[in-house]
């Protein structure tokens, strides 16, 4: 598997990498296993993704330059397609930057505050439910993304929120 272009997508929420290998636009490689992949619209105007046989609802939320937010099975994910020249110029700026230690945790999508789980200064790991949002009628949990202090809460329950709108600030450990 020498040959063939690469492709790299780095995800902001967990600040993975994940490397992708083509030789055409058909064959698709992950960890140098051929992937049976499939992009298939549907005559209702829904558009599916099949992945080793397995069919998942996608809807490409927005895309703005290389960065993309895509609902797969109702669960917004963000990511950036980079060149590895692009990913090292971008994880060099990221370790030239402000280290303030908070993390700011923000609104996948728009949406309604159900629920807060947290308070402010309370202790919380990686994974801890700070909120519930509600959006297209269904309840997303909101969890922290790393280990730290709960700095201060921007919203309340029953508050509407933007996309990117700050919820929680954290102060990490």
């Amino acid at each position: 598997m020498s040959t063939g272009k690469k492709l790299i997508a780095h995800s902001a929420e967990n600040n993975a990498q994940h490397e992708f290998t083509f030789k055409n636009d058909y064959d698709f490689y992950y960890k140098n296993q051929k992937l049976k992949f499939d992009i298939i619209e549907e005559a209702d105007g829904f558009t599916l993704v099949s992945i080793q046989g397995v069919k998942y609802p996608v809807e490409i939320v927005s895309q703005k330059q290389n960065t993309y937010e895509i609902l797969v099975n109702g669960v917004s994910y963000t990511f950036s397609i980079e060149t590895p020249f692009s990913l090292k110029r971008k994880l060099m700026l990221a370790n030239n930057a402000d280290k303030s230690g908070k993390v700011k945790v923000k609104a996948p999508m728009p949406g309604k505050i159900l629920d807060i789980l947290v308070m402010t200064g309370q202790k919380v790991n990686k994974g801890d439910t700070l909120l519930i949002l509600e959006a297209m009628k269904m309840q997303n949990t909101i969890m922290a993304q790393n280990a730290g202090i709960v700095q201060s809460i921007s919203v309340k329950a029953n508050d509407i929120v933007a996309k990117d709108d700050v919820l929680v600030e954290i102060n990490q450990e």
